[in-house]
């Protein structure tokens, strides 16, 4: 318990730190060590960043292969639908305009139709062309 009698508590004055060459070198040390463990982890982060892409990767991948079985064999059916509609239009056209202008219509109204969406891919393919590679600056992607 500290008296009461005017006197003020015991404090001892904190002294600038001397800098000499010492110190100042193991400050340079010190902040070579940072810039060193620094770059140490950025090169740890990148490598697992990559592994991790990697991974991402090969994941996607795999999934893309059994899209793409499951993308073919759903095409394929729809090519043997279409197929059988066109072969099931030549048979019911035949007892009324016979089966050489029953055979004419149905291959006119594919072809019409394999135009149409020819034309629909063109045009788009042109727009994706103008958009993504675009030589301008301020194109939108």
């Amino acid at each position: 318990m500290a008296e009461s009698g005017g006197e003020e508590p015991f404090i001892t004055p904190l002294s600038a730190p001397d800098e000499t060459e010492a110190e100042t070198e193991g400050f340079e040390d010190s902040l070579f060590e940072q810039v060193r463990d620094l770059a140490e982890d950025t090169r740890t982060a990148v490598e697992a960043e990559l592994a991790w892409q990697g991974a991402r990767a090969g994941y996607v991948g795999g999934r893309v292969a059994r899209i793409a079985a499951w993308a073919g064999f759903a095409l394929v059916c729809a090519f043997i639908a279409v197929l059988a509609l066109a072969f099931g239009a030549i048979l019911a056209l035949t007892p009324i305009i016979g089966a050489a202008f029953a055979t004419l219509v149905v291959a006119g109204v594919l072809l019409l139709a394999a135009l149409i969406a020819g034309l629909v891919v063109r045009s788009r393919v042109v727009h994706l062309r103008a958009v993504a590679f675009s030589a301008k600056p301020g194109a939108p992607l």
